[in-house]
């Protein structure tokens, strides 16, 4: 899409009648045998997206909307090659993995810049068409014996898109690009009866657009906002535990509880920040940060037939 092009109506179709897309989606995947406990694996993959998440950076709650294909939304395509080394330790109670992958979009859509999205019963008119592009690495540590078990992640990675009428053109974060994601989970089973559970998660904050400084116009100060996702809500963490009583074991059923508590630390994660204006001080801004989850707690009970 174009600037200069815009939705200004919908047409109903007749019963039965409507766009239909159909796409191939190859898959490859190599694996070459080192040794008897270590691989190397290489793998292409087309894949075809027939539902597509349209984000608004530039207001102050969050706004997702989906689309499905139709006749102003392609399906979004993506190309992805990935290449990774495995490798086993000791008797399989070790495993580590470490990958690369790159990944191209095309037909990936997001909002134009100051789009119109309350009250718009024609959003497709918002939308614009681009590229985007994923690339990384990937590492995993995995303990998967014994009485302690669990496993450490680590995912350095960059999410773009690069649409011709948004950014001036340019390359720009996707909302949901997080250079940095680490995730390390642990259980131990101290008897037949009881175990715990413990995770804690890491991650760099969602790319989001915020005002870099503002002008006066009629006694109300308007933003100025940065380039499209250029600034980041602050990053992301928390700790999680939990505590399970297993039943007797029985033939037909097996039932446990698990006490849980969740965000142990009371991390105040950020949901959204607010930029507010002091009442009747034109030029006096501030920002408010809101968070939804404290601690959690939780209790649950399983039953497995």
């Amino acid at each position: 899409y174009d600037d200069q092009y815009e939705i200004l109506d919908t047409i109903n179709h007749a019963s039965g009648v409507f766009n239909t897309y159909w796409n191939f989606e190859p898959r490859l995947g190599v694996r070459y045998r080192l040794n008897k406990s270590s691989s190397i694996k290489a793998s292409y993959n087309r894949m075809a997206q027939y539902i597509q998440l349209a984000s608004n950076g530039n207001t102050s709650t969050p706004f997702d909307i989906w689309f499905s294909s139709s006749s102003y939304v392609k399906p979004q395509l993506a190309d992805q090659v990935a290449v990774g080394y495995f490798k086993n330790l000791q008797d399989n109670t070790y495993e580590i993995s470490t990958e690369v992958y790159y990944k191209k979009f095309t037909n990936a859509i997001d909002f134009k810049d100051h789009a119109r999205l309350l009250l718009n019963e024609n959003l497709e008119g918002e939308l614009r068409t681009g590229e985007g592009r994923s690339y990384g690495f990937e590492l995993m540590v995995k303990k998967a014996k014994g009485n302690l078990t669990g496993w450490v992640s680590y995912t350095l990675a960059k999410t773009e898109k690069k649409i011709g009428s948004i950014n001036n053109g340019n390359w720009y974060n996707a909302k949901y690009d997080k250079p940095n994601d680490l995730s390390i989970v642990a259980a131990y089973s101290l008897n037949d009866r009881w175990s715990m559970g413990s995770s804690f998660v890491y991650s760099t904050g969602s790319a989001v657009t915020f005002p870099t400084g503002y002008y006066e116009f009629e006694g109300v100060s308007v933003p100025i906002y940065s380039d499209r996702n250029a600034a980041r809500l602050p990053d992301y963490h928390r700790l999680d535990f939990s505590i399970t009583r297993h039943g007797k074991k029985n033939k037909r059923f097996q039932t446990e509880w698990v006490l849980g508590l969740y965000n142990v630390y009371n991390r105040k994660n950020a949901f959204q920040i607010n930029f507010k204006q002091e009442e009747g001080q034109v030029g006096n801004n501030y920002a408010e940060k809101q968070s939804i989850f404290s601690i959690v707690p939780s209790l649950t009970f399983n039953c497995k037939f």
